[in-house]
């Protein structure tokens, strides 16, 4: 998502708009969609231009991440990532520094961003 938001500002795109774009149609309507029909049933089901894209861009996509799913999985697997969140969390200042990644990611302008356009969304009960 990080990546999509920032694209889409290099590209002139204002914050609600690029974050309508990552998150909002991610978790708003894709997923949704995903989880109570399928993901076959909404690749058959979008729009050409969305048939396409994501027929088309899978391979790249799929390639770009491969190396890292498979550095986190062996990190998991060897137990060096259980190793590294027990150390990590076990620091006496963890909480601090806890905290101020944390801020950084409510600060910054795509969370800001998130927070007006959540805001105007319709209330319901």
């Amino acid at each position: 998502m990080d990546a999509q938001y920032q694209v889409l500002r290099e590209h002139g795109h204002s914050p609600s708009e690029a974050f309508n774009e990552t998150v909002e149609e991610l978790t708003q309507s894709l997923i949704r969609l995903v989880d109570e029909n399928g993901m076959d049933w909404m690749y058959s089901n979008c729009s050409a231009t969305a048939q396409r894209g994501a027929l088309d861009w899978r391979p790249k996509f799929k390639t770009g991440h491969v190396a890292g799913f498979n550095d986190l999985y062996n990190k998991v697997k060897s137990g060096a990532e259980t190793r590294r969140v027990l150390e990590s969390t076990g620091m006496p200042n963890y909480r601090e520094f806890l905290e101020i990644e944390l801020k950084e990611l409510r600060e910054s302008e795509m969370w800001q961003a998130g927070q007006q356009v959540r805001n105007l969304r319709p209330k319901t009960k």
